[in-house]
């Protein structure tokens, strides 16, 4: 059973506007806390409740923010784009907002979901399966600020008695992603029969299709409302796919000549990984939540979404 009521940070994201739609079409009423600029989709007008700010600080979050919800699901970040580098919007954003919100959770007697990320993880020293226990990221500003905001999160709701879930997940995809992510560019690129420059794609990741990950939230939700206490969990399939071999799979789906895809073009980036994959076992045992779309399923999905938005499905 969703929340009656949700409060959603980060909603005009790609997790954010997925939850939202799911939210809509199960009745909740949805309130979202977005900055000015941020653009919002027509299909919310007289669905959605709009809260603007560009203050994210105790004093200009309380000034908005009055009436309490069931549930704030936290999915706001900083850090995400390569160019987002600000160390002090970082720490605004991934340390101090999550605190910022999980006191007035425990004002308003709600409960609170946030959105962690893979990347709170250091590199692990074999290939076993990150847990929810393994040594998290200390050199990395996106994944150490990320870490730091759950763990200070996490402590306050424990201190205060309120209900709260830190899900950290896994690598993320489908219809609606930012341009700069990998399927975006893949689309944008093969549907023109254009060479795509990409890294060598040797990184293997834990892909997550959209759905199963909305899914968790609210499984995460329900489970706190009931339950109460703290939880960290992962998101994640357990399986390891190379980026080389997501690549292939696009390109399959969209019946584009793989040799289109220029791996080796361009460097990967100081921040990737050569192996994160998650294990999803706390989460299965606990919520009973696994996932239910197989890698070429959600691609297959994604690419019908993407050709449909260009107007050719």
């Amino acid at each position: 059973m969703p929340p009656a009521s949700a409060l959603i940070t980060g909603a005009t994201g790609f997790i954010g506007a997925h939850l939202v739609a799911r939210l809509l079409s199960e009745g909740s009423r949805v309130t979202v806390l977005a900055r000015s600029s941020s653009a919002l989709p027509l299909e919310w007008r007289d669905r959605v409740s709009v809260i603007t700010s560009d203050d994210f600080s105790e004093r200009g979050l309380r000034r908005v923010l009055h009436a309490p919800v069931e549930t704030i699901f936290h999915l706001a970040a900083y850090g995400v784009r390569p160019n987002h580098r600000d160390i002090g919007e970082m720490m605004a954003i991934n340390v101090g907002l999550p605190a910022i919100l999980v006191r007035l959770c425990a004002e308003w007697h709600a409960r609170m979901i946030m959105a962690g990320t893979f990347s709170e993880y250091g590199r692990p020293s074999s290939q076993d399966l990150l847990t929810e226990s393994s040594p998290l990221e200390q050199g990395k500003l996106y994944g150490s600020s990320k870490a730091a905001g759950g763990l200070m999160a996490s402590a306050i709701a424990n201190g205060s008695g309120t209900g709260f879930r830190l899900l950290r997940l896994f690598k993320v995809y489908g219809a609606g992603e930012a341009p700069h992510r990998l399927l975006p560019t893949l689309f944008s690129g093969l549907i023109k029969r254009e060479r795509v420059a990409i890294s060598t794609g040797t990184q293997i990741l834990d892909f997550v299709y959209i759905d199963d990950v909305v899914e968790a939230l609210l499984r995460a939700d329900a489970h706190c409302r009931e339950q109460g206490g703290i939880a960290t969990w992962n998101v994640a399939t357990g399986r390891g796919h190379s980026v080389r071999e997501f690549a292939e799979r696009v390109a399959a789906a969209m019946h584009a000549d793989a040799s289109l895809l220029g791996f080796g073009a361009i460097d990967m980036r100081k921040d990737d990984e050569p192996w994160l994959v998650g294990s999803p076992y706390l989460l299965r045992s606990e919520l009973g939540w696994q996932p239910s779309t197989e890698l070429d399923e959600g691609v297959r999905a994604a690419v019908a979404t993407h050709y449909r938005s260009q107007g050719q499905g």
